[in-house]
């Protein structure tokens, strides 16, 4: 948290949010707190997680358009880490402080364990398919309340913040962002194409139970095309076989695909003229994440992990993923 924050959460606003969702403060235990507030609590032999956010950090209509979308797919039956209503009957509770306010919402803790190298296999990547094809079959049909402020598309904010300082990247990154942004405006925007997604599905954000994977962080959801969130978990895999020296990426990407595929359209189909958009949106968030790395990180001492994930993300915004053909990703 920030000073400029800290000043602002208060005991008093401390007191609000737990009284809002029937808990003390030291019912609560604090998982992360660079940027939102994210505590753990136990009630009624369940587990929640809630979120606390201030206002300078986003908005009470941004959180709005991400909680309506979770409790309506939670409702369709999702596989997500929907929110619950606080003892005042709402999804979002809003605390003011001085001329600010906190946000603060409570959701169901998704159960089972993280998914790491000791269980990423066959039967996982068809689950990660099929709970991603589900999530898009039923965005499908989404329309967010009178009441809510649709989220923006995710490209147009993203080349606009790379754009605001892109006096740190050479000229040929910021010409291929433009030039990939260009192509892509192929895929149509229409309901089989294109809606609102979570845009971050990566083993960090899941957990799997009895064989069921659960998805949660869902912050970054935005309307993008749905192969986009294909495209950002193969890049992921991709970044993950960079630790395996041993491997043939080719072969890798195929070999996870299969299973994914195997899932995904148990659930949802995809047309295969949007699968060619795969490598260009890899590469353009790689860009974007990229870009992202080098303003967080900036003058900052990092860990050797953190440097391996900053250079493997150089590479691939300073490269392409032609290699990966229509052979390696179609069913």
């Amino acid at each position: 948290m920030t000073p400029f924050i800290e000043k602002y959460y208060t005991p008093q606003v401390i007191t609000e949010i737990t009284k809002a969702f029937g808990v003390s403060f030291s019912d609560l235990k604090l998982l992360r707190g660079n940027v939102n507030l994210i505590y753990a609590f136990r009630k009624n032999g369940k587990n929640y997680i809630l979120r606390i956010t201030h206002s300078s950090v986003q908005k009470v209509e941004e959180l709005l358009s991400e909680v309506d979308w979770l409790h309506y797919v939670q409702q369709q039956g999702a596989n997500v880490s929907a929110p619950i209503e606080s003892l005042n009957g709402n999804l979002i509770e809003i605390i003011k402080s001085e001329d600010t306010y906190f946000t603060a919402t409570a959701y169901t803790e998704a159960k089972g364990k993280k998914i790491d190298r000791f269980n990423w296999n066959e039967t996982v990547f068809k689950e990660i398919g099929r709970v991603t094809g589900q999530l898009h079959r039923i965005t499908k049909d989404y329309k967010p309340g009178s009441h809510v402020i649709p989220r923006s598309d995710f490209v147009d904010p993203e080349v606009a913040r790379v754009m605001s300082h892109k006096e740190i990247h050479d000229e040929q990154l910021i010409a291929r962002m433009h030039k990939l942004v260009d192509t892509l405006k192929g895929i149509p925007k229409t309901r089989d194409h294109y809606g609102l997604i979570h845009n971050d599905i990566n083993r960090g954000n899941m957990f799997i139970h009895n064989g069921q994977i659960c998805l949660f962080d869902t912050a970054d959801c935005a309307y993008s095309w749905f192969v986009a969130d294909i495209a950002l978990t193969l890049l992921y895999v991709v970044q993950y076989f960079q630790n395996d020296p041993n491997g043939k990426l080719t072969a890798h990407i195929r070999y996870f695909m299969d299973y994914y595929w195997e899932g995904y359209q148990s659930e949802n189909k995809i047309v295969e003229e949007d699968l060619k958009g795969i490598p260009l949106i890899m590469t353009l968030r790689s860009i974007f994440i990229y870009d992202h790395l080098c303003t967080i990180w900036k003058n900052k001492k990092l860990n050797h992990a953190q440097q391996n994930f900053f250079n493997i993300l150089h590479s691939f915004s300073h490269e392409t993923f032609d290699f990966i053909g229509m052979e390696l990703i179609r069913p």
